[in-house]
């Protein structure tokens, strides 16, 4: 008699290693009250990933499984498997979050050609302003109070006469 249930003992364990992982899902939680069920998940190996609408994902790094599971009026009313790329702990492998590293250059990077194109911006005035306004020698003012002229590259202060200060900084002169 106990060869014949040596091979049903042999599938049952063959079936519930095959079963496990749906088994393993907290199905008993249905009809529970979500925060106080959470307490539950997390005892069982969970860790809540985020929120989806109506839907909480959670992840258990034990076996890289991803639960979703939905919520209506506070409770939990439906439990379902998720593939482990649904919950952003997977990526990235040993429970850790997603790397966003890329975007973070990307980011800087587009900082850094801004400031760069403004700064551009910046010297090409002054060089167009230095080129003496496209050939002529038009005199100009920087500052209220304060005449250049391009072709004496000199600049004076209205009622002081000549300024080496605005000199130096429109002509940039170097002693």
């Amino acid at each position: 008699m106990l060869k014949h249930r040596r091979p049903i003992l042999v599938g049952a364990v063959i079936a519930g290693m095959i079963a496990g992982p749906a088994l393993a899902q907290p199905m008993d939680l249905i009809g529970a009250k979500a925060g106080q069920a959470e307490g539950s998940l997390a005892a069982r190996g969970y860790v809540f990933d985020h929120n989806e609408g109506g839907e909480q994902l959670w992840w258990r790094e034990r076996g890289r499984e991803c639960i979703s599971l939905y919520v209506s009026n506070g409770r939990y009313r439906d439990v379902e498997s998720r593939s482990s790329g649904d919950c952003n702990l997977s990526r990235g492998g040993g429970g850790k979050k997603k790397d966003n590293s890329t975007a973070i250059v990307a980011g800087a990077l587009a900082v850094g050609l801004l400031a760069a194109a403004a700064a551009k911006s910046k010297k090409d005035r002054d060089r167009d302003r230095d080129d003496d306004y496209g050939g002529s020698s038009r005199p100009y003012s920087p500052d209220r109070g304060v005449d250049c002229y391009p072709a004496q590259r000199t600049c004076y202060e209205r009622g002081r006469g000549y300024s080496a200060y605005w000199t130096n900084r429109e002509f940039k002169y170097r002693y």
